[in-house]
């Protein structure tokens, strides 16, 4: 679908009518029939573009997904020695009760993160949403510690301020 910028047709429009107190009267049947070449990207895409393009977006989910696979991975592994030293120590230390609950927060985000990477393999808008509706449900602070800083921005947009 082709993007049409307005402001071309009324700035021709001025042009033609330097008189200000006139107002212009822009045809809408001009946005159907004229194009201005300077709208339009010279050149299309082959398929072999898209086709590239949509294999390298699916792998770099692929490489993400094995990194949250190693991340899941390891928060498991710190998860099971620091609720085997809380119950050691029968939960009487708060430092390792703090730590606990932040471990198997790591685990519910790498999980999340893991499944939609893998929905984003198949379908990188879905995905993306996924883990989206997850951060901006249920876990806002999440965004600060895994959302791309990118993104991040894009995010705090989202939130209401304080």
């Amino acid at each position: 679908m082709a993007i049409y910028n307005i402001f071309d047709y009324y700035e021709k429009e001025i042009q033609e009518n330097p008189s200000h107190t006139a107002k212009p009267s822009i045809d809408p049947r001009a946005f159907a029939t004229n194009h201005i070449d300077e709208n339009y990207i010279q050149g299309t895409a082959s398929s072999k573009d898209h086709f590239f393009s949509a294999l390298a977006a699916r792998f770099f989910f692929l490489l993400l997904l094995i990194a949250d696979l190693l991340w899941g991975i390891y928060a498991i592994a710190s998860f099971v020695v620091k609720l085997s030293l809380h119950l050691l120590f029968f939960g009487r230390v708060n430092f390792l009760k703090r730590a606990v609950a932040r471990s198997w927060l790591s685990i519910k985000r790498a999980l999340v993160c893991a499944i939609s990477l893998l929905v984003a393999i198949f379908s990188p808008a879905l995905g993306i949403m996924f883990s989206c509706m997850y951060f901006l449900m249920y876990d806002k602070t999440g965004v600060d510690e895994v959302v791309p800083s990118s993104l991040r921005d894009q995010f705090k947009e989202l939130f209401p301020s304080k």
